[in-house]
């Protein structure tokens, strides 16, 4: 298993299923990938707007990993 530093969140392009953004996450949280990903659905279904505004964001400020 590869040693990342964890000190920022980025993008792990190498996990991705959309933009690498929840992988990213889990990665800095060291969770599992698919609770972040359930996290984010649920978000996105109570604040649609601002959570497809956070992820595209996310998606381009992010550095890639």
């Amino acid at each position: 298993m590869a040693s990342y530093d964890t000190d920022r969140w980025y993008c792990a392009r190498a996990f991705r299923k959309v933009s690498g953004v929840c992988a990213g996450v889990a990665g800095y949280y060291q969770q599992p990938r698919w609770l972040i990903r359930i996290l984010a659905v649920a978000l996105l279904l109570m604040f649609p707007i601002a959570t497809i505004v956070a992820y595209l964001v996310a998606a381009v400020v992010l550095p890639d990993r």
